[in-house]
């Protein structure tokens, strides 16, 4: 089987639950995006996660609002998937597993304990597992308090580690894969690919710190960071901005797409410090090409139309 998914940290988190109870293969990772304008070939026998649904999927597992294109009345469907409005997708592949390989078990159809199946479900089942759902759940939901951006640390450190951007990074992302499934936290923070690079990560903050006070501006309730024509983007933990503008309560940032360099990537987020704002988030977006949840999301225009999408986003969330 292949495995496609999304590289930020719920699609990777996906990926070790998935490969615990599923002999993956291959990998392949994309954005939503690519799967909305058909420019994936989605096989059969594929297992999709945290990406819109695909008619030839096997297996498919999301929780974005503006993806619910699930042609099954309950939300979990031996032998197709899941989807609901979960914290994350992960969320949605845990309890898929729980529930059907569970059910599987009990009804004795799998009698070996040492198949891959019943040893997925021990691991699902520890505490080490537990902890990591929960933690990606605060994450991916931007759950988080004003300590976890200024000195982030755990899973919430790593997380920033994952931008998704950069191809080359894939040999790191299939790692995580196998860190998050198999590790501890200890173990992970230790591994010297993860440790470089969170490090990389605190000491690119304060470089990020400097260039979002330069390039943002404080519209009323709204947030504006244009980023366009900044080649190499510090990394960073993306709800910094919150902190430095505490006033406003929803973002809406623009930058040049590192993967198509003719589109122009917009995305809007509520401040999740202050979470006043009544914007359908996903559903705004969603008009632009794109999609997301209720508080955040993102959209991919062509830089030609980027103005004129942008000054109607703005429109749309103004107060």
């Amino acid at each position: 089987m292949r495995l496609v998914t999304r590289a930020d940290f719920d699609g990777i988190v996906c990926g070790s639950l998935i490969t615990l109870m599923e002999k993956v293969d291959s990998y392949l990772f994309v954005e939503p995006k690519f799967i909305q304008d058909g420019v994936v070939d989605i096989r059969k026998g594929d297992i999709i996660a945290n990406l819109p649904y695909h008619p030839n999927t096997t297996l498919w597992f999301d929780h974005h609002i503006t993806n619910k294109d699930w042609p099954f009345k309950a939300p979990i469907v031996p032998g197709k998937g899941g989807f609901r409005l979960a914290p994350s997708a992960a969320r949605v592949v845990y309890e898929y597993y729980t529930t059907v390989a569970s059910a599987a078990a009990q009804e004795s159809k799998i009698q070996n304990p040492k198949s891959k199946i019943v040893q997925g479900l021990k691991v699902l089942g520890s505490e080490r597992m537990r902890y990591l759902l929960e933690e990606t759940d605060r994450i991916d939901a931007g759950q988080l308090v004003p300590d976890d951006v200024l000195h982030p640390k755990g899973y919430v450190l790593i997380s920033m580690t994952l931008d998704g951007k950069d191809a080359e990074d894939e040999p790191y992302w299939l790692r995580l894969i196998e860190l998050l499934r198999d590790a501890s936290l200890e173990e992970i923070l230790k591994d010297p690919e993860v440790k470089r690079r969170c490090q990389e990560i605190l000491d690119a903050q304060e470089k990020l710190r400097e260039i979002l006070l330069q390039r943002t501006t404080l519209k009323g309730n709204v947030i504006f960071v244009d980023l366009r024509g900044i080649k190499e983007i510090p990394d960073g933990n993306r709800f910094l901005l919150y902190t430095l503008f505490p006033t406003g309560n929803i973002s809406l940032k623009v930058a040049d797409d590192s993967q198509r360099p003719d589109t122009t990537a917009i995305s809007v987020g509520y401040n999740i410090f202050n979470t006043t704002s009544k914007v359908n988030v996903g559903a705004l977006l969603k008009e632009h090409g794109g999609g997301g949840h209720k508080v955040v999301g993102s959209c991919r225009v062509s830089r030609s139309e980027a103005e004129r999408s942008i000054q109607e986003i703005f429109e749309a969330i103004k107060e």
